[in-house]
């Protein structure tokens, strides 16, 4: 269900999509107050923003969908592909995508479309974005898997823009889990949710990229166990 043709068609899709948008925002709003957070190690990215250096955060694409409530307030940066194929173009997933856009956007998130235009293109410009100071969010596992398996784009990245990269862990007291290849994980209502927020990496050295890549797998492992140790702890 791809962006129609027709005229009057395509102002039904955005104006369906907007109001669809708009309720999803409001319903985040609902289940986020239902939910008890707690944010370990906050001061590991305070500290980051006071002087002023650029950041990206790192977390398993696991816990990804999880974070929009614990960050919505740092206008984080997005990157957002699809699959350019025709079949893609004209399923409800293309629709329910536009729908899941325009929500991040209204919890006051910034998403970059790359979609919109060649796949390399899309880099390039989430690049730059960054270099000019946005913060952004990586899943390093992502967008495919395997599963906890880092890639070496968040490397790239950081070394590409000089910005710092803050690995997160997440754990939840109750969660649902979906059969994707990530093993997508959203807590349930009323749920206690933990947080731990990483240090900062060290700078990555042109020639380590394969050695920070490790680096940030095992430290995101860690403040995920610890994350869920927390959890366990019931502390408040």
């Amino acid at each position: 269900m791809g962006l129609p043709g027709n005229s009057l068609r395509r102002k039904w899709y955005t104006f369906s999509s907007n109001l669809l948008a708009a309720f999803s925002s409001i319903a985040l709003g609902i289940y986020e107050s239902s939910l008890n957070i707690v944010v370990v190690g906050e001061e590991n990215l305070l500290k980051t923003k006071a002087l002023d250096r650029k950041y990206i955060l790192t977390m398993w694409h696991t816990f990804v969908d999880a974070a929009v409530f614990v960050f919505h307030s740092s206008n984080l940066l997005i990157y957002s592909d699809h699959p350019r194929t025709e079949a893609y173009e004209k399923s409800l997933a293309h629709y329910f995508r536009e729908i899941g856009i325009k929500t991040l956007t209204n919890t006051g998130y910034d998403v970059l479309d790359a979609s919109l235009g060649k796949q390399s293109v899309g880099i390039i410009n989430f690049i730059k974005r960054i270099k000019n100071g946005a913060p952004a969010v990586i899943a390093p596992d992502g967008p495919h898997g395997p599963i906890y398996k880092a890639k070496p784009g968040a490397a790239y990245i950081a070394h590409k823009t000089g910005c710092s990269v803050i690995p997160v862990g997440l754990g939840f007291s109750r969660k649902i889990q979906g059969p994707n290849w990530d093993d997508f994980a959203l807590p349930l209502p009323f749920s206690r949710v933990v947080v731990v927020i990483g240090k900062p990496m060290p700078p990555v050295p042109p020639d380590l990229h394969n050695e920070f890549t490790r680096q940030l797998e095992e430290t995101l492992d860690q403040l995920c166990f610890q994350a869920n140790d927390l959890v366990r702890k019931k502390i408040r």
